[in-house]
């Protein structure tokens, strides 16, 4: 009797043993659940703060090459200068005009310095004929925010339109090179290089699709400005009367006058610009409503197809980047983490009733 009773002991013994490490390991993996799922919520929580720091930022090694190009453009004929008569300006002209912008020193973690080199040629002419078919040259420089895209005032932002001259300084105000992150259907501060001036960039709507992306329209409308007036003798020329048509041969300066509108298509998450079409007027005369003015340029410019390919490319490479660091990963995390702590829940629930 008593061997009976001791294996009956032993059997519950063991049976306890079983039930204790079955609870010890039932509990050990709705922690586990817990503690996963209370990361993962967390994680979903930090990430798109931390996200947004290191992912909505100009990046420190830009290199961005663009064109655009006009069909028919008019164009102040360059060799007319030398030329016995009138000024001449050429119709159906067509222009190439290309932009290279880089990263230049100084940067930083806050700041980076572009710099864009514009050359705008008549592909009709090219860049023979000892340089006539240049129409015109710039480099300009200016160092952002790296966040809001906004110019800085030190250091001073510079242009140079003439080669073996000194930049001269040109402060501003507003964006150029690129839109804030997380574009708005608001009017931005947007600077015109030629102008020199800053104005506003108005939306104007959404129906533009590149590449899957939905791109919200900008334009700006700027002058007619007297450029010989707001930046000076750069913007003047001064020739004999008869080169104006006008009689005699005195020495007769006339400003130069300019006017755009520009028309700029832009990916919002990313706020990098996609597209770019622009209907620039300059020209030389005394006053707006000269009649003997005369058009040095007058064209409907747009970005060639290679270009705006590769800037979707680019806009849409950091669009992702941005919108799963910041809202598709931790809506993700969100979800997994959630799905983790109510398993635990009601695996602690239905064990406990056990």
């Amino acid at each position: 009797m008593s061997a009976q009773v001791d294996t009956v002991l032993d059997e519950n013994v063991h049976k306890a043993d079983a039930a204790d490490r079955r609870g010890w390991r039932r509990s050990a993996a709705v922690c586990t659940l817990l503690a996963l799922g209370s990361c993962l919520l967390a994680v979903a929580v930090l990430v798109p703060t931390y996200g947004a720091a290191r992912l909505k930022v100009i990046p420190l090694d830009v290199q961005s090459a663009t064109v655009s190009v006009a069909e028919d453009a008019a164009v102040l004929k360059a060799t007319s200068v030398a030329m016995k008569g009138p000024l001449k300006t050429d119709r159906g002209v067509p222009l190439r005009i290309q932009v290279y912008v880089t990263t230049e020193d100084p940067v930083s973690a806050a700041s980076t310095t572009l710099q864009a080199a514009q050359k705008t040629v008549r592909t009709d002419w090219g860049e023979g004929l000892g340089g006539l078919g240049l129409v015109s040259a710039m480099v300009d420089r200016v160092t952002i925010d790296r966040r809001s895209g906004m110019p800085l005032a030190e250091p001073v932002p510079t242009t140079q339109t003439e080669q073996g001259k000194p930049p001269t300084e040109t402060p501003r105000a507003g964006i150029q090179y690129k839109f804030p992150f997380d574009v708005e259907k608001v009017s931005y501060p947007y600077y015109d290089g030629t102008a020199r001036e800053t104005h506003p960039i108005e939306y104007v709507d959404d129906d533009r699709v590149v590449d899957g992306m939905r791109l919200y329209h900008f334009q700006q409308t700027i002058g007619p400005v007297n450029l010989g007036k707001s930046i000076g003798s750069v913007a003047t020329t001064t020739l004999p009367a008869e080169k104006w048509g006008l009689p005699g041969a005195e020495p007769t300066t006339m400003d130069l006058h300019y006017s755009t509108t520009r028309d700029v298509w832009v990916e919002p998450a990313s706020g990098a610009i996609v597209a770019v079409e622009e209907q620039p007027r300059r020209w030389l005369a005394r006053s707006v409503d000269d009649p003997n003015a005369v058009t040095t340029l007058e064209a409907h410019t747009h970005f060639d197809n290679e270009t705006i390919n590769g800037l979707a490319q680019q806009a849409k490479d950091a669009r992702t980047a941005i919108l799963w660091g910041t809202r598709y990963g931790p809506a993700l995390g969100a979800v997994v983490g959630i799905v983790l702590v109510g398993t635990a829940i009601i695996l602690a629930r239905r064990w406990s009733r056990r």
